[in-house]
């Protein structure tokens, strides 16, 4: 998780860099008073089908919580980055993630809703050997939800 928090375009969002650094992918308008899943930080390690928070109307205002979008849903994009200098210039590269979103919305995880909570979590846990390679190498880091498969 590189980002995390409030923004006045994208309301409460969150923003992950992959491990190889070129991929960065943004979700923003989350829900209002509850955007994400409990227990994320900058910082946090999250595996795809990973429960990461809740779509909203959030953004659009200098003030939190301000819901200026009438229609709930999530926007989301994928940028990639060969060169740093890139990731807040005019030089950005995003790509159109419609085709991904068809495909990923055939392959999605299931997730069930958590008793007496707002959260909901996969059902099924992923092993990514690199998620596991990462977290080896950086004890201090926390993962997402996902249940170990050994």
């Amino acid at each position: 998780m590189e980002a995390i928090g409030w923004n006045q375009y994208g309301g409460w969002r969150i923003g992950i860099r992959s491990f190889d650094g070129k991929r960065y992918y943004y979700y923003a308008h989350m829900r209002q008073n509850y955007p994400y899943a409990e227990g994320l930080a900058e910082g946090s390690v999250v595996t795809a089908g990973d429960v990461i928070g809740y779509m909203g109307h959030t953004g659009y205002s200098v003030k939190e919580n301000v819901n200026n979008i009438e229609v709930t849903h999530l926007h989301w994009g994928m940028e990639l980055i060969f060169d740093e200098s890139q990731k807040e210039s005019d030089n950005e590269i995003w790509i159109d993630v419609y085709p991904l979103t068809q495909f990923l919305y055939k392959n999605r995880s299931e997730a069930a809703k958590v008793e007496g909570t707002k959260e909901w979590h996969r059902v099924s846990g992923m092993r990514d050997p690199a998620v596991e390679e990462y977290l080896k190498q950086n004890p201090q880091v926390s993962s997402g939800d996902a249940p170990s498969l050994n």
